[in-house]
């Protein structure tokens, strides 16, 4: 411990000479004294100067030196050292609670005292130093994505972070103290079977355990979720603490792979099955030739004629199937428009519970929310049909049909996109659902019409840039669900204009991810951006620039150089500094700040600009 440099310190007795006595030590011993005061209100006031306070337990007035001690700590977070001469147990036990770095007894020792004032503000740099660690990492594990649980030797949750909350649906205070396998259930993704603790076996080999590929987090909501992650051991000094459970949803990358794979897989079988057609297409050609030139040749009543016309009948339904073919894998949006796809499903109602007949019970949910998207009515009512004529062959004894509509994030080239959602349900009585093979669902089965049918639903939904899936539930169910890209109907929102349209702003950073960022940024609330690395190149783009410039946006050294180059090209342009200090100005912003923040500033420092333009114009 280092010997403790000159401090400021509050005395706080009522014993007028006493006071007077420590007061005289400690500035002997090189400290500053800011105050001698005898009330705990006197105490609390005079604090907020000081580096520590000398604190006297008893003290005269509505409250002692333990609940001045009290407020001092949570309004200033100084040491207290306490001064008694005599204390009864319960105000000892009061005393402690306040969390005091030290007691003295009176009469005070010289070398006690100063001994007392080092090891106290030693231990409250570290108490502070202690603090910050803990905020830093307690930022930094709420701040990743991964989802961290942490647990002791019992598998009891001491702690989850924000991505865990957001995860399994507890909160840490109700969390705190289960077990881990009530937060974090994970289950066999294929039989939902319970998945044993992986806890004791990652305290067993003394190193992270993975996670199988096969599990599924259930949330609390009942959501199951493909995940990956890891079990790791805590230990300090050999000795096992806990373990650290780390958790990722990767629900969304699977699905985007099997969509992905189940794309490229049609498109090969519908680039075999063009090339096949266009094969067999000739070869049916010379029979169809051939047949009709011996039809001409014999007479009425031939008795090779019959064989002959079935034949030629052969020849015209294998043309069919080989247009099928040709057609199977490039199906396009031909006539697209704007569609609502619960206008959509009413339209077709009563057709489907035609279809459906009465053993099946329709039924059907249009969630009013549900946006709209840009498609070909006849092709999606067809895939609608499919999908539906489908179902109804595997429920021959009867069962339910459910329609549903409604919003979904998808994700797309690694990020969510907006998507109508259109799922189809079935039940059947007695069908056995659980063997349906979902992963070769949308592959053709046969040349007919039957055997086929999924395979261009599958074409049209992705032919319009959806994907298309299906699954069977745990309730024995089979959910198709098909997702569109929602068309976008929002209103064109009214845009800050300037003396060129849209304002221009010229931005100056070094760092090209943040110039990147706050580009986009302001693009999309409707301003011009131009960004710049330096001084330099700030100064001869602006130079150059076609048109107004409204605004200069750098750092608080060279925002007022730069501006004062461009004033003879630009005389109107306005300033934002980025400064380090507190702002003294409208035109200041001070660093860190966020890009909302930014955006709400820029808009103030334009606005008047803005509105002169439109009074004048």
């Amino acid at each position: 411990m280092q010997p403790v440099k000159s401090c400021k310190v509050l005395v706080v007795e009522d014993e007028g000479l006493i006071a007077h006595d420590i007061a005289s030590r400690l500035e002997g011993l090189g400290h500053e004294v800011v105050a001698t005061v005898g009330t705990a209100e006197e105490a609390i006031e005079k604090a907020a100067g000081a580096d520590l306070v000398l604190m006297d337990i008893t003290l005269d007035g509505k409250m002692d030196g333990v609940e001045a001690a009290a407020a001092i700590r949570e309004r200033y977070h100084l040491p207290v050292v306490f001064l008694t001469a005599h204390a009864d147990r319960s105000t000892l036990e009061r005393a402690k609670a306040t969390g005091p770095f030290g007691y003295l007894v009176k009469p005070l020792a010289h070398a006690t005292l100063n001994t007392s004032i080092e090891v106290a503000l030693y231990k409250h740099r570290m108490e502070r130093l202690l603090e910050e660690r803990e905020a830093w990492l307690w930022t930094t594990l709420s701040s990743v994505t991964e989802a961290v649980v942490v647990t002791d030797l019992e598998g009891r949750v001491l702690m989850l972070n924000r991505a865990a909350e957001a995860l399994t649906g507890w909160v840490q205070p109700r969390a705190e103290g289960q077990p881990v396998s009530q937060v974090i259930r994970l289950i066999e993704g294929d039989s939902g079977e319970p998945v044993p603790d992986p806890i004791p076996l990652a305290l067993l080999r003394d190193s992270p355990v993975p996670f199988d590929r096969n599990w599924q987090v259930v949330a609390q909501n009942g959501r199951q979720m493909a995940v990956e992650g890891s079990v790791a051991p805590v230990k300090v000094s050999g000795v096992a603490l806990g373990a650290v459970l780390t958790v990722r949803d990767v629900s969304a990358r699977r699905w985007e792979e099997q969509q992905l794979h189940q794309s490229k897989k049609m498109e090969a079988v519908g680039r075999l099955a063009a090339g096949v057609s266009n094969d067999y297409s000739n070869l049916l050609a010379i029979i169809r030739s051939h047949t009709e030139q011996l039809l001409r040749q014999f007479g009425e009543y031939s008795a090779a004629r019959r064989s002959i016309e079935e034949i030629h009948q052969a020849v015209t339904t294998a043309e069919q199937v080989t247009r099928r073919l040709a057609g199977f894998g490039g199906l396009h949006a031909a006539q697209t428009e704007i569609l609502s796809v619960n206008g959509m499903i009413q339209r077709m109602s009563r057709l489907i519970a035609s279809v459906a007949g009465g053993q099946i019970e329709l039924a059907i949910r249009l969630n009013p929310a549900t946006g709209k998207i840009k498609a070909d009515n006849a092709q999606i009512e067809q895939a609608i049909m499919n999908v539906v004529m489908h179902a109804c062959s595997m429920m021959t004894a009867g069962g339910k049909l459910l329609l549903e509509t409604g919003n979904a994030d998808v994700p797309t080239l690694g990020r969510m996109s907006s998507h109508v959602m259109l799922a189809i349900s079935y039940a059947g009585h007695g069908a056995k659902l659980e063997k349906l093979d979902v992963d070769r669902l949308f592959e053709p089965t046969s040349t007919g019409d039957d055997g086929m049918a999924l395979s261009v639903v599958h074409s049209i939904v992705t032919g319009h840039g959806g994907y298309i899936s299906a699954q069977t539930t745990q309730d024995g169910h089979c959910r198709f669900e098909i997702f569109m890209p929602r068309w976008s109907e929002r209103a064109l929102l009214p845009r800050p204009t300037g003396r060129n349209g849209a304002p221009s702003i010229l931005l100056v950073d070094y760092r090209e991810p943040v110039r990147l960022q706050l580009h986009n940024f302001f693009e999309a609330n409707g301003y011009n951006v131009l960004e710049a690395m330096d001084a330099e190149e700030a100064t001869a783009l602006g130079q150059v620039h076609d048109g107004a410039l409204d605004l200069l946006i750098a750092g608080a050294a060279q925002a007022d150089p730069i501006a004062a180059k461009l004033r003879d090209v630009h005389p109107d342009v306005a300033v934002l500094r980025i400064v380090d200090a507190p702002e003294s100005s409208p035109n200041e912003i001070r660093f860190p700040f966020t890009q909302a923040a930014l955006l709400d500033r820029v808009a103030a420092i334009l606005a008047p600009s803005v509105e002169q333009e439109a009074a004048t114009g």
